[in-house]
């Protein structure tokens, strides 16, 4: 039994498609099919409620007080009969809504990994067109889902980095990139996790003394107390903004950061600044 390391290694078609998706977790997406889960929901629901009424009619010109008296001395088979096909519908129904909703739960696609793999398929044509529609309509479908959960604390940088790979040359992209040891095909890139893991760890590193030392200074500098006002209004937008777009972070522990980075500058602005 011979391993297959690197995506020629597998025949063009559907095994060739499997293991690309394979090679890295933001290419493993699927389309979740909305319009159809709700279309198929939309007809049990209607059938549920056709049954309802057939049921509410029996009782309403059911003769036999006893009848609706008695379950174990209803000898009237019509209402029998609807109530044994509501508890086979409600079963399917009850099943259709909790698997939508462990569906809708599941984290959405980005669009830049729904156009990696529209521009693969697209571009090496593993299957015939029929078959792929559902990938090569990746960039504009808007139900394609994530198997694989991003890290919230990464999130955020990664797409930072992962952009700034995307705009400059490919032999730069290569030092950041182990595509090659899963494929020849120099269009793909697949960043090092660990790699860009401690990118971003030391990113964090800078710009955290960074953010607050640089103010400290020009507020130092700065004597009138309009320009000290507006430095450290300035710093806490700014602040603001980046752990807002560079994080996943919680709208409350947001509030915490803005408001402790605030207390920080309002310490120093307090401080008259050079005599």
């Amino acid at each position: 039994m011979t391993t297959k390391s690197r995506l020629e290694h597998y025949r063009q078609g559907y095994p060739r498609l499997a293991a690309f998706l394979n090679l890295d977790p933001n290419f493993t997406i699927f389309r979740r099919f909305d319009t159809l889960h709700l279309r198929v929901l939309l007809e049990q629901q209607d059938r549920l409620c056709e049954l309802q009424q057939q049921l509410e009619d029996c009782d309403d010109v059911e003769t036999v007080q006893l009848n609706l008296s008695s379950r174990r001395q209803d000898d009237n088979r019509t209402r029998r009969n609807v109530l044994q096909q509501v508890a086979a519908e409600l079963k399917d129904y009850d099943k259709g809504v909790l698997r939508f909703h462990r569906m809708i739960a599941l984290p959405r696609a980005r669009k830049r990994h729904r156009r990696s793999v529209h521009n693969w398929v697209n571009g090496n044509k593993p299957v015939v067109r029929s078959e792929s529609a559902s990938l090569i309509a990746a960039p504009s479908a808007k139900d394609h889902i994530a198997l694989h959960a991003e890290d919230s604390d990464r999130a955020g940088f990664e797409l930072f980095l992962i952009a700034w790979c995307s705009h400059i040359h490919a032999w730069r992209v290569m030092l950041v990139s182990h595509g090659m040891a899963k494929t020849s095909d120099r269009n793909v890139f697949i960043l090092r996790r660990n790699l860009y893991g401690r990118v971003i760890k030391c990113l964090v590193a800078l710009s955290i003394p960074i953010g607050i030392i640089f103010p400290v200074l020009l507020l130092y500098w700065f004597e009138k107390s309009g320009s000290r006002s507006a430095i450290s209004a300035i710093f806490v937008l700014m602040a603001s903004f980046a752990i807002c777009f560079m994080t996943k972070v919680a709208k409350y522990n947001l509030l915490l950061a803005v408001v402790g980075y605030t207390a920080v500058l309002s310490a120093f602005l307090s401080n008259p600044g050079p005599i």
